[in-house]
């Protein structure tokens, strides 16, 4: 019918730095994106493009997808059970079945910005929440990336994290 535009994306399943995506739509809107595509940046990398496709016409994609989604899995049940173990009372979480950030919401009252400046002379950082609110909401929330982190630094931010909230208090 035309009217659905799929993306996708090969930073997260091929390599993070592979800032490359794809679009599949009707070719009257693929020409009005490849316009807004070329005045934003030019053009994507060749040597990039050529990497996907090489790779994409070995059938490597689906062969490395399984593990890339087996290694997010892992690197997120981690989280979650540090979540668990490590939390104090009242911060409550989102357990998605898919992405790779982790939404964590602080008890009531509390400002995930001030605790920021905690976590931060805890040496761990978030992102603040609020900029994915459009109501200006979401002062006690913030988000937590599980996909670049090694398991390691994964339990140890998380212990620094819930230190900090406990700090915080």
């Amino acid at each position: 019918t035309g009217h659905v535009i799929a993306l996708g994306t090969f930073s997260k399943i091929l390599a993070p730095g592979f800032r490359t995506g794809s679009t599949l739509a009707h070719p009257e809107i693929i020409d009005k994106i490849v316009v807004a595509k070329q005045a934003t940046d030019l053009c994507t990398p060749a040597i990039l493009q050529l990497i996907i496709a090489q790779y994409m016409s070995e059938g490597l994609l689906d062969k490395n997808l399984v593990a890339t989604i087996e290694m997010y899995r892992e690197k997120r049940e981690l989280m979650l059970s540090c979540f668990r173990e490590y939390m104090p009372e009242g911060v409550t979480w989102t357990e998605p079945e898919g992405g790779l950030f982790l939404f964590l919401t602080l008890p009531e009252g509390m400002d995930a910005q001030k605790l920021f400046m905690v976590a931060i002379e805890n040496k761990v950082a978030f992102v603040l929440g609020t900029a994915f609110y459009c109501n200006g909401g979401g002062l006690n929330t913030m988000r937590l990336n599980f996909s670049y982190p090694t398991k390691e630094q994964i339990v140890d931010g998380i212990q620094r994290l819930a230190k900090a909230i406990k700090d915080y208090k």
